[in-house]
C-alpha cells in the first residue's frame, strides 16, 4: 500500500494530466454532435475495414478447401480413364485427352445470391459471357451437380438451380442409366425424388446417384446426391426413392461452371438422329 502511495505521489501531475485528457475526449464527443458523427463515423470505417479482411482471408481459406474437393472430384470421375491429363489455365481447369483435344473447361465462381426456399430456386454467379459462360452450361459445387445456366450477361449469371421444380435429370444409380426424371417437389431443402422404379431393381439406402451418358451439360460421373429412402406401396410393383442432393444449397458459396468444348457437334448430331 505504501509503495501504491508512492507511485501516485511521484507520478501525480502525469496521471492527472491522463484523467482530464479522457474527461475532455469524453465531452467533446459526447456534447459536440459534429465530433460525435466523425468518432462515429471512423470507428465504423474501420470496423468494416477489419471485417471485410476477416471475410476475405476466411473466404480464402473456404475457397481453397472447395478447390481441394473440386479437384478430388474431378480425379476421381477421371481415375479410370489413365488417357485424360489436366491442365491449368489461369483460373480455369482444362481437361484433355492424350491427343491434347480438349473434352471441357471447368471456370470457378462465387455465388453471390442464392435462394432455397421457393418452388424455383436461383442462384447468382460472379461470372458470365465475357469469361465464356452461356446459357444451359452445367454448374457443380465441390460435392456434386449445383444447376444449369438460365441467363448471362458480361459480368454475372443466373442459375437455375437443383431445387427448382422445372430443372429434371437423368439419374444414373449403381452403373445403371435410369431413364425416369430425378427432380425436386418443393417438400425439403436438399430433397429430390425420382418415382417409379421397378422393384426388381437392387437399389439400396445409401447408393450413390449420379450423373449419366444421357446429358451433354455435365461431364459423366457426377455426384447427384444418395438414396435417403425407398418409398414402397404394397400394391405397385413400383417404388419411389428420395435423394439427398450432394450439393448443401444453403451453404452454397462457391461453384463451377462446366463448359463442353463439343456440345455444339454432340448436339447437332443428336438433332439430325431425332
Amino acid at each position: 500500500m505504501q509503495r501504491l502511495l508512492a507511485f501516485i505521489e511521484q507520478n501525480i501531475h502525469l496521471l492527472l494530466f491522463g484523467v482530464l485528457q479522457v474527461v475532455c475526449l469524453f465531452l467533446m464527443f459526447y456534447l459536440n454532435p459534429y465530433q460525435q458523427a466523425k468518432f462515429t463515423h471512423s470507428a465504423a470505417t474501420i470496423t468494416a475495414s477489419i471485417n471485410q479482411l476477416t471475410t476475405n482471408v476466411t473466404g480464402y481459406l473456404d475457397l481453397k478447401d472447395q478447390n481441394i474437393k473440386l479437384q478430388d472430384q474431378v480425379a476421381d470421375q477421371f481415375r479410370n480413364s489413365p488417357e485424360a491429363v489436366f491442365r491449368f489455365l489461369d483460373d480455369t481447369l482444362t481437361i484433355r485427352d492424350s491427343s491434347q483435344v480438349t473434352l471441357f473447361d471447368i471456370v470457378p465462381v462465387q455465388v453471390v445470391y442464392n435462394t432455397a426456399n421457393k418452388g424455383e430456386n436461383i442462384f447468382v454467379i460472379n461470372k458470365g459471357s465475357k469469361h465464356g459462360i452461356k446459357r444451359n452450361m452445367g454448374v457443380i459445387s465441390s460435392e456434386g451437380v449445383a444447376g444449369v445456366v438460365l441467363t448471362t450477361n458480361a459480368r454475372y449469371s443466373s442459375v437455375m438451380s437443383l431445387l427448382n421444380l422445372n430443372l429434371s435429370l437423368t439419374p444414373n444409380i449403381n452403373g445403371i442409366e435410369y431413364f425416369i426424371p430425378i427432380k425436386w417437389e418443393n417438400k425439403g431443402v436438399n430433397i429430390l425424388r425420382i418415382k417409379g422404379i421397378n422393384k426388381l431393381e437392387e437399389i439400396a439406402v445409401g447408393d450413390r446417384v449420379k450423373t449419366g451418358s444421357s446429358t451433354v451439360l455435365f461431364p459423366k460421373g457426377i455426384k447427384i446426391g444418395k438414396v435417403a429412402s425407398i418409398i414402397t406401396k404394397p400394391s405397385s410393383q413400383y417404388f419411389d426413392l428420395k435423394i439427398e442432393t450432394a450439393t448443401d444449397f444453403r451453404k452454397l458459396n462457391y461453384a463451377y461452371v462446366v463448359i463442353n468444348k463439343d456440345i455444339n457437334s454432340i448436339e447437332a448430331l443428336i438433332e439430325n438422329v431425332d
